[in-house]
């Protein structure tokens, strides 16, 4: 029996003997700080907390985080404390008598000693005027930085509301987040000032600043009134205005894509180090109002942190993306209400080209919603990253869409915090767009996605003309297949008009067909270089002999008597159709697709650079002759076309020049000379013929000798999809009735299977 006695005895108590990390069965309601003294020349700080919980568990400790500090009494309300300990970062309260599920009790935890900061975050810039904190920081793991300055669960997910009481010397104000509801004289030559945050926030929006401050003070009246508040040091205050000049109008239009301001007050204090998101009390380095615009940028991505961060946090560090890449796009999406929609373009197109060349490197090939804590606070990895995929988002599911959308989210998720998976979902529910293909793409999937179309086919009907479109999907950095594949392309016509059309497919390849009221000469895929899609884009207009250049690839008028139009794309990935020809290997690593349109009569020259650097995957020694190809569109087979070399060109470097190139798709290819020199092969200069082509029954092959062989026909996903042997012949006719509409590749090899030539066949 006594045995029996044990056993239970010993299961009652084993909820409460396992190890407890900070917060665990525990909810924060609210904090009640009080800094009862700062000490600048010893850079010490004394406080008393009271931490207002509520048990979600049967719990028998309290753990809790407080940082440096040394804590020096706790007491209770509504539980019994036999006794604490601090080891490292956790404050671990031990209770008499465990509290049970539902049960609440305030801890009165007295605390002080010298306070943590690193090289950017906790308790910093001691000095003998000004001390401020920083909500996180970039070395520490975790980032959060609340636990440096009072005990707290200090996590994104564990919200609570505060007061915040700070006593300085008369001669110092004490700013904090909130509401400041009051400062009392003390009578002894300091003051307390008493702030009050009513919503729920996270541990590290929370802040203090004490020092020589004055205040520049308006009012923002939209959806409701709201004080701003900006508080600097006297020499900066009369530069205030200057540098927030646009603050009402970059609410407004927050509140009027965001929705209604979500806090108490528009808050900035200027501090030596920042800028941090704090709540009502955004921290902003000097420069930022140093009388002109120039740090405005900084101003609002701050400010949209209090919808992007603060209103809604993320749950994890791994999703910081949903706090600091939200706030880089809105720091830029803002310039549409207050500069115009093309300096918000130019902005963003900056950042896609930035990004899109970051994400081409193998080591920066990582999923936006997983990132490891040494990479939380990256600019590429997640602001600048981020950022570029929230735009890319909004193209995707159109400007207005997305916006309601986030309206909804923010709506849904406010004063709480979400995931990646989170968002998708309430995206989805909102728009009635599906975004887990996007999601997939973008978010969860290391590098980025190439998307390409070439023009297959263009055919008159009636006073219309049908495109057939090629579309092409690969994914750089991942073995990812994208859903839901949406690509935005602008077609240009004879009078150089402009349509842009969107086309969508899943999987790798599809195709699509686009009716247009003009004939078009050209297609450019992302005209305003908005998407992240594994391209590099540039669009010029050539209105003089100055050289320009993009993504290896450069071009000059030698003789103009108007104007060019050049659109270059820079796929950065290899062709999607090889010619298959023995000994000639094609890039993997880019091709490019190049529009022209010309005003008048010119001579453009362009010049194509290849080396072992970026071309490393073909060019790899002496062996390796490089050469350049070209094709129309889709329509045409790869061919060699008509350079010459640049000079001082060696084997692994140097370019090809094409005196005044036609529009197309061109590439970087080797021939294996050791190979050759084994072998005579000519190639390109077979000269297979189809016709018609397109077709959609018969199609006659002819080529220019009687030989033995056959006639392979490949389905763009490589699977054969016909082979027809024939013996001393010069041609052959077949019926392709059977075949599905698209794009082939016809293959005509000798007795030995090796491949003689290649051409395109379009089915209709």
């Amino acid at each position: 029996m006594k045995r029996l006695f044990f056993l239970l005895a010993s299961l009652l108590i084993w909820p409460f003997a396992q190890a407890q990390t900070a917060g665990e069965g525990i909810d924060v309601t609210h904090y009640g700080i009080h800094i009862n003294e700062l000490d600048f020349t010893n850079r010490t700080l004394q406080g008393e907390t009271f931490v207002d919980l509520t048990a979600t568990d049967n719990v028998q400790k309290i753990v809790l985080e407080l940082k440096t500090l040394e804590v020096t009494s706790v007491t209770a309300d509504g539980a019994s404390v036999s006794g604490f300990s601090q080891e490292g970062d956790f404050l671990t309260i031990n209770l008499t008598a465990p509290m049970t599920i539902g049960s609440s009790a305030i801890f009165d935890i007295v605390y002080g000693g010298n306070t943590f900061s690193e090289t950017w975050g906790g308790v910093e810039w001691w000095g003998s005027d000004y001390v401020y904190n920083l909500g996180v920081g970039f070395d520490s793991q975790p980032h959060n930085l609340g636990k440096a300055w009072f005990p707290c669960v200090d996590n994104f997910t564990d919200k609570a509301t505060y007061d915040v009481f700070v006593t300085t010397t008369n001669d110092k104000m004490a700013i904090c987040g909130g509401n400041l509801v009051g400062s009392v004289d003390n009578g002894d030559g300091t003051s307390t000032w008493y702030w009050s945050t009513p919503q729920q926030i996270s541990t590290y929006h929370i802040s203090f600043a004490v020092g020589d401050y004055e205040v520049w003070e308006d009012y923002y009246h939209g959806e409701h009134y709201i004080p701003i508040t900006v508080y600097a040091k006297p020499n900066q205050i009369n530069n205030v205005p200057a540098s927030m000049v646009h603050l009402k109008e970059i609410v407004a239009f927050f509140e009027e894509h965001l929705g209604s301001y979500p806090f108490n007050r528009i808050g900035y204090v200027v501090t030596e180090k920042g800028c941090m998101e704090h709540t009502d009390n955004i921290a902003i380095v000097p420069s930022v109002v140093n009388g002109t615009t120039a740090g405005e940028e900084y101003v609002a991505h701050e400010l949209s942190h209090m919808w992007s961060g603060n209103l809604v946090t993320c749950a994890d560090a791994g999703d910081m993306w949903l706090n600091e890449g939200f706030a880089q796009f809105w720091g830029a999406f803002y310039e549409v209400g207050i500069y115009g929609e093309q300096t918000f373009q130019n902005t963003i197109s900056s950042k896609v080209s930035a990004i899109t060349a970051w994400c081409n490197s193998p080591a920066h090939w990582m999923p936006l919603n997983n990132m490891p804590l040494d990479m939380t606070y990256n600019t590429n990895a997640v602001y600048e990253r981020g950022a570029v995929i929230v735009n890319t988002m909004m193209n995707y599911m159109g400007r207005e869409n997305f916006l309601a959308a986030m309206r909804a989210y923010f709506q849904q998720y406010a004063y709480r915090t979400a995931t990646s998976e989170q968002l998708c979902e309430a995206l989805t529910q909102a728009s009635g767009i599906d975004m887990h293909g996007f999601f997939d793409t973008y978010v969860y999937s290391s590098g980025m996605p190439n998307l390409y179309a070439s023009i297959l086919s263009v055919e008159p009907v009636g006073d219309q003309y049908e495109v057939t479109l090629d579309l092409h999907y690969q994914h750089i950095g991942d073995t990812h297949v994208g859903q839901n594949n949406v690509c935005e392309l602008t077609f240009i016509g004879p009078e150089f008009q402009m349509v842009t059309e969107r086309v969508n497919w899943d999987n790798q390849h599809g195709n699509a067909t686009v009716t247009l009221n003009f004939e078009p000469l050209g297609m450019v895929s992302d005209f305003n270089n908005n998407w992240l899609d594994g391209k590099l884009q540039r669009n010029v207009m050539l209105k003089s002999s100055a050289q320009q250049a993009a993504a290896d690839f450069s071009f000059k008028a030698t003789s103009l008597t108007d104007s060019v139009f050049v659109a270059v794309e820079g796929n950065l990935v290899g062709p999607y159709d090889d010619p298959l020809i023995p000994y000639l290997t094609l890039s993997s690593k880019h091709f490019w697709t190049i529009n022209r349109y010309d005003f008048g009569e010119a001579v453009v020259t362009g010049t194509f650079d290849y080396s072992n650097t970026t071309d490393g995957d073909i060019i790899m020694s002496a062996n390796d002759s490089a050469t350049l190809l070209y094709r129309k569109d889709a329509s045409e087979a790869w061919h060699e076309i008509a350079y010459t070399l640049y000079p001082g060109s060696t084997w692994d470097f140097g370019r090809f020049v094409v005196e005044d190139f036609a529009p197309g798709e061109y590439t970087i290819a080797v021939w294996d000379k050791q190979a050759l020199s084994t072998e005579e092969y000519d190639g390109f200069e077979k000269h297979m013929q189809l016709f018609p082509n397109p077709t959609k029954g018969q199609v006659r092959m002819s080529w220019s000798e009687h030989c033995d062989g056959a006639i392979r026909i490949l389905s763009v996903d490589g699977k054969e999809q016909k082979n027809i042997p024939f013996v001393q012949a010069d041609s052959l006719e077949l019926s392709i009735s059977d075949m599905v509409q698209g794009c082939y590749t016809v293959m005509r090899v000798n007795k030995e299977g090796v491949v003689m030539e290649t051409k395109k066949l379009i089915v209709k």
